[in-house]
């Protein structure tokens, strides 16, 4: 807490005089930071949920005020920001990531996941809980939707093409953090801005930087996170006269350690992955802490509560609601371990991606760029981890010749690629780690430079010629720079091919480009876009059938007020205890009228789905709807749904 804020508190009339306001007014900004005016948003979703089980316009009333009150302790209370990034910095890596953005930024995303459940989750969470009472797994398995909110916000103020402008403002937040962390290494501002475009130029970031998927909105929270356990100004010993810790100290440790919690507990909650991930962060500062000793127990202990409930802060909401709704905080993953009846008993999740036995995933962040069919769905690795683990642990081996935070980084990069390879391998939820092993290249890279000068002015003043050692360091970072240089240029050439809507960029198709432009900031609605008849059409639904892939998505903007039931998912229909709620799902719905979505390229295998789960198609209507512009347009059928198994023959279409 920090000196004016107590004193406030002491003396309530003399924070609200004049001088005291413009006091407090210079000592936040002088703690205010570019990612603070997004870290705002962020502290609106966390606080959102806790009011879940409001009516949604007391709950906004609520969030608002207390989001801000939340923001506003944070930014107070920590440390002064110091130098802020130069204007090389928004030239060197702010301008080309908008130019990656821009790029394809007028074409509205169509990726699979956002269809099929991102784009659900973020409108249901910001009106309450994902799912209504009643309804049956609309999407295939209820996520965390805290990083749908956060795009859904984004979505409802600048329309649906530029709501994605989220993920471009955290991949420039986290530059703003890779900038500090580099500064012990790479003294040039225009040079470090250069590492840091580097750090961040990896292919699976920059095919996720326009659209809805969720994997980038968690990046600077765990950067910053890795950035207080890294500085040591944040653990610096300040004795005091009689050798004992200063309460300078106790303070700035015990800052520090809160806030690396909040921040960790806010990333797991945007990406339930990154809990493996955080492990090697969260080891290094209890190392730190059990280092200051000697310790005091009673606050040890207060350091630890405040720790755990920071952390536990963002997640509590969905976890007990998921719980209450399934019988497993985290369903449905690690089944194996919680038990939910709705789901078969497995710890594994999907069996195509990562390393096969022990050996495969012990090696896998290196075999990952022997195998990229197996890293994600977009088969193609540049390979900036494989060649930063086989530098880390080389680190590690020469751990005595090594800088101390150099070190660090290289443990990071190694525990946390082995739990990230054990727990899946998915590149996609990697995305910390590729973004630490740029940073750990340049670190490298940078030491071993740094190493070279000086053992040439040292052999310059003995009036020696330079040792083979030195030219062996030059050599060696000259290769790791190579390697990060050529990375990067891979991972250009990949971004301007692929990404995960499959849209062409303004050099494939300028004229469509163009075309799509005219509805940037005017894209917020479908429904305004029907006719009268087709709205109609969609209002008699009385209950939704989710059966075909990249529906579910698509349902809030036509029709939110009716349940949706969900017939996708084979795992969950293969449990006893879900194959009954199902059932009384549908009796409770008895009397409506029931209809399902299908785009023509997924029909017949909609139809296998409402099948197996005892339903059958009725008269099936061709339906054309504009996304979010009248030139975008989508090929829908639209087909009613009944009770009782299908007859073998498939209901004629209506063209």
């Amino acid at each position: 807490m920090n000196q004016s804020f107590k004193s406030a508190i002491r003396n309530p009339n003399s924070a609200i005089s004049p001088s005291a306001l413009a006091r407090r007014a210079r000592e936040f900004a002088a703690r205010f930071e570019f990612g603070d005016a997004l870290l705002v948003f962020y502290f609106v979703i966390f606080v959102r949920q806790w009011f879940w089980g409001l009516e949604n316009a007391a709950a906004w009333c609520l969030t608002f005020p207390l989001a801000l009150a939340c923001w506003y302790f944070y930014v107070s209370t920590k440390g002064e920001a110091g130098e802020r990034p130069a204007a090389s910095f928004w030239l060197v890596v702010a301008l080309p990531l908008l130019f990656v953005y821009g790029l394809r930024a007028p074409f509205p995303d169509s990726a699979y996941d956002v269809w099929s459940l991102r784009l659900f989750h973020g409108e249901r969470a910001l009106r309450g809980f994902i799912y209504l009472p009643g309804e049956f797994f609309p999407t295939s398995a209820p996520f965390n939707p805290t990083p749908d909110m956060l795009t859904g916000l984004f979505r409802h103020l600048l329309g649906y093409r530029l709501g994605t402008i989220v993920n471009l403002l955290a991949l420039v937040w986290a530059g703003t953090i890779l900038e500090r962390l580099l500064r012990p290494f790479v003294r040039g501002p225009r040079l470090r801005a250069l590492c840091v475009l580097l750090a961040l130029f990896a292919e699976h970031l920059l095919f996720e930087i326009n659209n809805y998927m969720p994997d980038l909105l968690a990046l600077p929270l765990m950067l910053e996170a890795t950035r207080l356990v890294l500085d040591p100004e944040e653990w610096k010993r300040a004795p005091g006269a009689d050798g004992s810790k200063s309460t300078d100290e106790l303070k700035r440790r015990r800052r520090a350690v809160v806030r690396v919690a909040f921040l960790v507990g806010a990333g797991v909650a945007l990406k339930l992955s990154n809990g493996a991930l955080a492990a090697p962060l969260i080891a290094v500062c209890a190392w730190r802490v059990l280092a200051r000793g000697p310790l005091k127990l009673k606050a040890l202990a207060a350091d630890a509560l405040a720790s755990l409930l920071v952390f536990a802060a963002p997640l509590v909401p969905f976890m007990v609601w998921v719980y209450r709704l399934t019988g497993s905080p985290i369903f449905p993953i690690y089944n194996g371990y919680f038990r939910s009846p709705f789901y078969p008993p497995s710890n594994g999740w999907d069996g195509r991606w990562g390393g096969f036995g022990a050996r495969e995933i012990l090696a896998w962040p290196v075999l990952i760029f022997f195998e990229p069919q197996r890293t994600a769905e977009i088969s193609l690795y540049s390979g900036r981890l494989s060649a930063a683990f086989v530098v880390a642990l080389a680190c590690l081996l020469l751990a005595r010749r090594v800088e101390a935070r150099t070190r660090t980084l290289a443990f990071t990069v190694v525990l946390g690629s082995l739990l990230w390879s054990l727990t899946m391998g998915y590149i996609r939820y990697g995305l910390y780690l590729e973004v630490l092993s740029g940073v750990l290249l340049v670190a490298v890279a940078a030491s071993l430079f740094s190493g070279d000068a000086r053992a040439a002015a040292h052999a310059a003043a003995h009036l020696h010629s330079p040792s083979a050692a030195s030219r062996w360091r030059k050599a060696l970072a000259a290769l790791v720079c190579a390697v990060l240089v050529a990375q990067s240029f891979l991972a250009a050439r990949y971004v301007s091919r692929q990404e995960w809507s499959m849209r062409p960029t303004a050099f494939q198709d300028f004229g469509s480009y163009l075309q799509e432009s005219k509805y940037l900031l005017r894209d917020r609605s479908i429904r305004a876009l029907l006719s009268d008849d087709e709205r109609g059409m969609f209002d008699r639904v009385g209950v939704w059938v989710v059966s075909g892939s990249k529906t579910a998505g698509l349902i809030p903007f036509l029709n939110d007020r009716a349940p949706v039931v969900g017939v996708r998912s084979a795992g969950i229909f293969v449990m006893e205890a879900s194959r009954r709620e199902f059932a009384r799902t549908l009796d409770r719905f008895e009397g409506r009228a029931m209809y399902s979505l299908a785009l023509p390229e997924d029909y017949d295998e909609a139809l296998l789905a409402l099948h197996n789960a005892g339903l059958r198609e009725g008269r099936v209507e061709t339906v054309v709807i504009p996304f979010f512009a009248p030139s975008h347009l989508v090929r829908l059928y639209i087909f009613e749904v009944t009770r009782g198994r299908a007859t073998g023959e498939t209901a004629a279409r209506e063209d």
